[in-house]
């Protein structure tokens, strides 16, 4: 387990909550450019090393490559551009794990100029210039382990045919994890199975939910609104299930949520920056979730995504205005 660091911001506390991740014992950090706060995070790690809390080489750190830096029209410059820039911001000299963060690239290396990446109602920007690319990039994220940046690659919300693709490519090599959304209302099975046949470790992103994200809201022309789920309509945190599940062990909601993923056999990364949510959040590993619970939780699955992708037909979120 580690600390996901998306949403996280220098307003929010980040640099605070890494600092008191690891003093916790977290060993692992979970970010990306993208986020917009690796200078933060890397400042945080940087004094938590000089204070002695913990030695560099006891942190597994993760970073990702945004679509703004993929190969493009050939051009394989702009990753190497985004690793070195991340390696400084994080103040470090390697990476433990560089992920590709989606499956397609964008032509603009900055989305500022048009906008951003959404629109107000989430809806992917229609200004962006954007192609399925992956393969090359690949390549370029090969060539970082040769050169000592990262120790090992992998990808993030890549589909069993994307995935496969890069295992029938000519790099000849696999990709370490591959990073998506999981929790009980998204169990990816089918992914899961064809990961765990792949040697592919699955780390699972918002495993408490995320009913900030555009698919947990409701909007005008969505019926009721957000979470029509057949597991009750409610949030992860708020499910009936979960929570007498919770009950009956003594436990959060989050804790059994981040519980489920763990003994489920994910590297699950919950995002917190409040001191005694981290804290209670890393204690997950004294204690099981008994089988029968298990599969309740189970029970729950029912396809649902938080999270929505940036091109048609990836990561659609059917509870949008937008999904046809």
């Amino acid at each position: 387990m580690g600390l996901g660091l998306w949403k996280s911001s220098a307003e929010s506390g980040v640099f605070e909550a890494v600092q008191t991740a690891l003093k916790e014992g977290y060993t692992l950090l979970d970010g990306a450019a993208a986020y917009g706060n690796e200078k933060e995070v890397g400042s945080a790690l940087a004094k938590s090393i000089a204070d002695g809390v913990v030695n560099r080489e006891d942190v597994f750190v993760v970073s990702k490559v945004f679509q703004t830096h993929h190969v493009w029209k050939g051009d394989p410059s702009r990753v190497h551009t985004a690793i070195n820039q991340t390696l400084a911001d994080l103040q470090v000299d390697y990476l433990d794990l560089y992920l590709m963060h989606w499956p397609f690239a964008f032509e603009q290396t900055e989305c500022k100029s048009i906008g951003g990446l959404r629109l107000a109602d989430g809806t992917p920007n229609p200004k962006l210039i954007w192609e399925m690319e992956y393969l090359d990039t690949w390549k370029e994220m090969c060539k970082l382990v040769e050169q000592g940046k990262v120790k090992a690659i992998g990808c993030s919300n890549f589909t069993e045919k994307q995935l496969q693709d890069i295992l029938d490519g000519d790099s000849g090599v696999c990709p370490a994890v591959n990073q998506v959304e999981l929790h009980p209302y998204l169990a990816q099975p089918s992914l899961t199975k064809f990961c765990k046949e792949k040697g592919i470790v699955m780390m699972g992103y918002s495993p408490l939910g995320s009913g900030d994200s555009y698919s947990g809201k409701s909007f005008p022309g969505a019926g009721t609104g957000a979470f029509e789920t057949p597991s009750g309509g409610t949030t992860l945190l708020q499910n009936t299930v979960v929570n007498a599940i919770a009950t009956k062990l003594g436990k959060s909601p989050g804790q059994i949520l981040i519980k489920w993923s763990v003994q489920s056999g994910f590297v699950s990364i919950p995002k917190s920056t409040r001191a005694e949510r981290i804290k209670q959040n890393a204690d997950v590993f004294s204690w099981s979730i008994p089988d029968e619970d298990m599969a309740d939780l189970a029970a729950l699955n029912c396809d649902f995504r938080y999270g929505i992708g940036y091109c048609p037909g990836h990561y659609d979120c059917p509870n949008a205005p937008w999904f046809k």
